[in-house]
């Protein structure tokens, strides 16, 4: 695999055996591209290694865009700690308290369970809900309905296992307290703070924008 460069590096010796550790692993891995950036310090190093696509390969440049998938639930629970800071949200308040027509299938987890559930995947029932509600304001409003049909596996605050609905579920609690969609509310609370410009929720944005897309797959929420 040709793992040329197309790298905005700094001249240090640590990021350079950095870049040369990434270049070492993509042969090993068979990975086609990378963007790397770190913060340390004062320092700022952004980099970008092979290409976006074998079939029709661009140079990744620190400007490439990734579809990130699951990361986007740390900027939802990032959020969720924004409006908590605020005093608008609390992590042990229960989740009712917000959306007070929550159903779920059982009634004893819809009245106890909380944010602070939510985010450590805690919630306890069963976590394969693929549901598509479409991307339209109201997806999380139907995403959330649909969940009173998931099976209480566990009971709640017990038992970690990785939960995408417990995550849809927190972005309507943001919703309802924001007033505004989930995609609304944290590029309000975190990407827009963060200066985080080419971070986007929608795959017709990146497209209509014009930038270099690393992969394009089907657009998913949450």
């Amino acid at each position: 695999m040709d793992t040329n460069l197309a790298q905005a590096s700094v001249n240090t010796p640590d990021f350079q055996l950095l870049d040369e550790t990434i270049m070492a692993s993509m042969e090993r891995l068979h990975v086609p591209g990378v963007a790397v950036g770190v913060l340390y310090g004062d320092q700022q190093h952004a980099a970008g290694f092979g290409v976006t696509n074998i079939k029709h390969p661009l140079p990744i440049d620190s400007d490439t865009l990734f579809q990130i998938g699951s990361i986007t639930k740390t900027f939802t629970g990032t959020a969720v700690m924004r409006l908590v800071e605020m005093g608008r949200l609390d992590m042990d308040a229960p989740v009712c308290t917000y959306l007070p027509d929550l159903r779920l299938a059982d009634e004893a987890t819809a009245a106890r369970l909380t944010l602070r559930h939510l985010l450590t995947h805690t919630a306890g029932w069963q976590t394969d809900y693929f549901y598509n509600p479409g991307s339209d304001s109201d997806a999380l409003v139907k995403y959330v309905a649909g969940m009173k049909e998931l099976p209480q596996i566990t009971p709640v605050g017990e038992v970690w296992a990785y939960n995408s609905p417990g995550i849809c579920l927190t972005g309507r609690v943001l919703e309802v307290v924001t007033d505004k969609t989930c995609e609304a509310a944290i590029n309000e609370l975190v990407l827009a703070p963060l200066d985080m410009r080419l971070s986007f929720f929608f795959q017709k944005r990146r497209l209509s924008i014009g930038w270099r897309l690393a992969i394009i797959l089907a657009e998913r929420r949450g």
